[in-house]
């Protein structure tokens, strides 16, 4: 698989390398007649992933996050003539557990405990987060090492033990409604008013390169923000745009989001 051919649409450089990977999976798989996956790839990667493997008839692959409602997801790459069921060494599931009564631990906590064993970001797939407990799904190849070495997340001991696939639990994220007005659906009016920042502060994190549009990097102030747009930026969160309404007596554009929190 040729890897110039298959990326030169793609400009996003991160990107680009993600799918370098990708192919260089692939390509392993063809030559050597076996499995080979991916880290964990947001749905945007996900898609840019698919399209590239369909382009070879010799190769079959399986999207895998875990569970139906999962966001992070690896894919297997193995050859024609194989099943998923036959592939070993899949997915793995963890329950981290704590006494939390008096603490408010959130996703970032117990994403910053695992990184602070020097795991990387890509290795860990979706956190779900519940009053008393989180669930981790993690490759493989990571797995003991966190049974073994995670002992606190955010000051507050904690155990650990791995489960299984059915007993993942799906927790959806909190949400704070909101309301506002823009004068127009550009990615930097939408912003402004997601986080009461000015249009100057929103271009800052579109050209720091810190926005993304459901999970795709955007780097031009002019993108049109849609409804049911999922939109992340670097330091303030995320937020869902549920619904880009009517024209106020002023000219302005009724917006109407979700905060995650």
């Amino acid at each position: 698989m040729d890897k110039s051919r298959l990326t030169n649409h793609l400009k996003d450089i991160d990107l680009k390398n993600k799918m370098f990977k990708v192919i260089d999976k692939a390509n392993a798989a063809l030559k050597n007649y076996d499995v080979r996956n991916t880290d964990f790839l947001n749905p945007y990667e996900i898609k840019n992933a698919i399209d590239i493997l369909n382009s070879n008839s010799d190769i079959k692959y399986t999207v895998d996050g875990g569970y139906v409602n999962c966001e992070r997801s690896t894919v297997f790459i193995y050859p024609y003539y194989m099943e998923y069921e036959d592939v070993q060494n899949k997915l793995r599931f963890l329950q981290i557990e704590g006494n939390f009564k008096f603490s408010d631990i959130s996703h970032k906590d117990y994403l910053g405990a695992l990184m602070n064993l020097g795991i990387k970001r890509e290795k860990v797939g979706d956190i779900i987060i519940h009053d008393s407990f989180c669930q981790v799904i993690v490759s493989d190849d990571i797995c003991d090492f966190i049974i073994m070495n995670l002992e606190k997340v955010s000051r507050n001991n904690v155990k650990i033990k791995e489960i299984t696939r059915e007993q993942i639990i799906y927790n959806s994220p909190n949400y704070k409604d909101i309301s506002f007005t823009v004068s127009s659906d550009r990615i930097d009016c939408i912003i402004s008013g997601l986080y009461n920042i000015s249009r100057q502060d929103s271009l800052k994190f579109i050209n720091g390169e810190k926005v993304n549009v459901n999970y795709e990097k955007i780097t031009s102030p002019s993108k049109e923000i849609k409804e049911g747009s999922l939109i992340s930026v670097r330091g303030k969160g995320r937020a869902k745009v549920t619904k880009i309404g009517d024209l106020t007596k002023k000219g302005k554009i009724k917006v109407q989001a979700k905060i995650i929190i």
